[in-house]
């Protein structure tokens, strides 16, 4: 059993040189659909279990799993291709799952000061990020609220170093 096959939707908008891989082989083929089908494809694989927040992202996953065929040979090399350009991506791979934040003692909101930070080093928007940043903490704490309790870190699912990364945000967005 596969949870999460789009890493929270991160998968789903994947960075443009990513996109235009997908986009060249399968114009019509959501970014969303090469994740489920990429792990659908996997061997002893019985079910895919991908969280979906509307119709159209329904309606979209169905569409090639109502009639489903594994990825074939030169699919898996675009997709080896594109795992080369992920893997050298700088973001932070939070899936905002908020496990971090349900025993923070400072109550930070974890997923969303990533998120801000995200628009940063994905895509080079200092000013997205900063704005998005105070948005994510008008009602909660900074990112330098952090005390290291490393709470969050033993409740990732994603083995982030959430308290690393906290700095790394409080530097660059906190101004």
């Amino acid at each position: 059993v596969i949870m999460e096959p789009v890493k929270g939707g991160h998968l789903a908008d994947p960075p443009a040189e990513v996109k235009k891989l997908f986009q060249e082989y399968a114009p019509k083929a959501s970014p969303a659909s090469w994740a489920i089908r990429f792990a659908a494809s996997l061997d002893g694989v019985l079910t895919v279990l991908s969280g979906m927040s509307s119709v159209a992202q329904m309606k979209d996953n169905l569409s090639y799993m109502a009639d489903f065929r594994p990825l074939n040979g030169e699919e898996q090399k675009i997709i080896q291709r594109a795992q080369r350009i992920l893997g050298h991506s700088s973001t932070i791979t939070c899936t905002a799952c908020h496990y971090c934040t349900e025993g923070c003692p400072k109550h930070i909101p974890i997923p969303e000061i990533f998120s801000a930070m995200n628009k940063q080093l994905g895509n080079g928007q200092q000013t997205e990020a900063v704005s998005a940043y105070r948005e994510a903490v008008a009602g909660g704490e900074l990112a330098s609220a952090c005390i290291g309790c490393g709470q969050c870190e033993r409740a990732c699912p994603q083995h982030l170093k959430v308290v690393e990364h906290l700095k790394q945000c409080a530097k660059a967005l906190e101004h």
